[in-house]
């Protein structure tokens, strides 16, 4: 699936997001995350972010591939705050995690951070997010 413009525009070259993901016992489990959007050899959009270690949402992930993700909009003008809403299915790709982070960090952060702050960061994991559908309040639901 291809985002518009819009929801392109609210990414931007990273941002903040809540994702979701479902423990074992169909429990939900919530991180805030760092995403970005990138194309596919198809041409779809998907949604990467980076973690350096196996946590709680890799291994769920693993177990069952359904997440769902919300980007909260910096727009205060109206009477609620817009918000892009994902739903879609993961995949996690070990190694990649550094690199990722590193590009994410100077929108983040800022052009100069150092992020991982180590100097011999682990390959950790990307994960892979595949958009099945959108929502939320915002032009990119209209």
């Amino acid at each position: 699936m291809k985002l518009d413009e819009h929801a392109r525009a609210l990414i931007g070259y990273g941002a903040d997001a809540t994702l979701v993901t479902l423990n074992p016992n169909g429990s939900p489990q919530i991180s805030v995350v760092w995403i970005a959007v990138h194309t596919t050899p198809n041409g779809d959009d998907e949604l990467v972010t980076a973690h350096l270690a196996e946590h709680k949402k890799v291994h769920n992930i693993r177990h069952d591939n359904r997440v769902a993700l919300t980007v909260l909009s910096t727009d205060r003008s109206g009477t609620m705050t817009p918000y892009l809403s994902i739903y879609g299915t993961a995949r996690v790709e070990e190694g990649g995690a550094p690199e990722l982070l590193r590009e994410l960090a100077k929108t983040m952060i800022g052009h100069d951070a150092k992020f991982p702050p180590m100097d011999d960061p682990p390959p950790g994991f990307v994960t892979h997010i595949e958009v099945a559908r959108i929502g939320g309040m915002g032009p990119w639901a209209d």
